[in-house]
């Protein structure tokens, strides 16, 4: 197989398996008051839905009830303000009073209903962040990679899987603020239907994966590089240590690149992160 081949079957396997782990946050929603019956209708007007958010979120505890991290813990004040932060979003709270009103009659866990939502949007919205943000989330995702434990990165990068917000404990507070900052702008970047990363020309694809492979080729032994290809040949056989590895191989080749190459690779990733439109 041709390295041009190869890194395109590399790439795009990498990332319909880390689709999910990249991002899938989930904002902690909320039912306003007794304006909403279960499997009913949303009868509260969209002022009184956020006067409802307004006051909620100046009571500690529901703060601390929908804080996914105990007091006492280093990311407690940060996942707070993270909540305030993105529930006072005006178009944050559009979002969720519109669907809500549409949702009514069909949904009977409101909760559950919010947090899919707002998680499913979050994720579609990575590939609108501008091409800095974007960098820095895989930047992020590097750094958690290489602190978690073997099976939780492994699980991370498997179909199916979900984000752990605990994982960030793992992080530098700085690099937790940056995924925490990244996750709601995806998410009110799809809301608010932003432009997508754009596209690379034909000869701008071409140039960022030789220069990949040229990183790749650089930084492993061939014992290694051959260990490399067989991974992403077929990741679902991989075992946990070695994909684990193999992702950590690819985000730092592709954040070692000259600017411009990339650049591209980065655009190259984000597009085909694009979810089916």
């Amino acid at each position: 197989m041709s390295w041009i081949r190869f890194g395109r079957c590399l790439v795009a396997a990498l990332l319909l398996l880390g689709a999910a782990g990249v991002g899938s946050a989930a904002v902690a929603p909320l039912t306003p008051d007794k304006k909403v019956e279960r499997g009913g209708e949303l009868t509260a007007s969209r002022e009184e839905f956020h006067l409802v958010v307004a006051k909620l979120l100046k009571d500690q505890g529901f703060l601390d009830k929908n804080n996914t991290f105990k007091k006492g813990t280093k990311m407690h004040r940060l996942f707070e303000s993270y909540l305030q932060e993105t529930l006072s979003d005006p178009a944050v709270m559009d979002f969720l009073y519109t669907s809500l009103k549409e949702n009514a009659e069909h949904v009977t866990d409101f909760d559950a209903f919010g947090k899919a939502l707002a998680g499913e949007y979050a994720v579609r919205g990575l590939t609108r962040l501008s091409e800095s943000d974007f960098q820095e989330l895989l930047r992020v995702m590097n750094v958690l990679a290489d602190r978690l434990p073997v099976r939780d990165c492994a699980g991370m990068l498997r179909p199916g899987s979900a984000f752990d917000y605990h994982w960030l404990e793992l992080l530098p507070l700085d690099d937790a603020r940056v995924y925490l900052r990244l996750t709601k702008q995806a998410l009110v970047a799809e809301i608010t239907r932003s432009p997508r990363i754009a596209a690379n020309t034909k000869e701008q694809t071409s140039v960022a994966y030789q220069a990949l492979y040229a990183e790749i080729r650089r930084r492993l032994a061939p014992e290694k590089l051959e260990r490399f290809g067989k991974i992403w040949g077929k990741p679902e056989a991989a075992g946990d240590e070695e994909l684990c590895w193999g992702y950590r191989v690819l985000l730092s080749g592709i954040l070692d690149l000259p600017v411009e190459p990339r650049r591209w690779m980065l655009r190259e990733y984000a597009n085909l992160l694009r979810p089916p439109q």
